[in-house]
């Protein structure tokens, strides 16, 4: 007799199987009877996979936060290129500064030739 570790009984969906369903779930619009349409499974079966999923992969976000985390990700990239667009102004003024007052000519001119080592 093949029974798994726990007693139960054995798996009727492949992992993969579980993962890419739960997966497409979280990141479309389709509900659990459109899944279970598309799988050919049962919406109970859609059910017990997204259980399952969560069981074994609690950091994913659910479906209802996406919208939360997607504002919080926005505002976090907002600030980042505010900061990496300071960052270059600074560097650019750096390199503006150095050619004027130190006569140290940075920026590379174009068509120049790479010497060999």
């Amino acid at each position: 007799m093949n029974k798994n570790k726990k007693g139960g009984r054995n798996p009727i969906y492949d992992p993969r199987l579980k993962i890419a369903i739960a997966r497409e779930y979280l990141t479309s619009n389709l509900s659990y009877q459109q899944l279970a349409d598309k799988y050919d499974i049962t919406e109970a079966g859609v059910n017990h996979i997204m259980r399952w999923y969560k069981k074994h992969y609690p950091d994913v976000p659910s479906k209802g936060d996406d919208d939360q985390q997607t504002e919080a990700t926005n505002a976090d990239l907002q600030k980042a290129l505010k900061e990496a667009n300071l960052k270059i102004m600074a560097l650019e003024m750096l390199i503006e500064t150095a050619r004027t007052e130190e006569g140290i000519d940075l920026l590379k001119k174009p068509g120049t030739k790479q010497s060999k080592p």
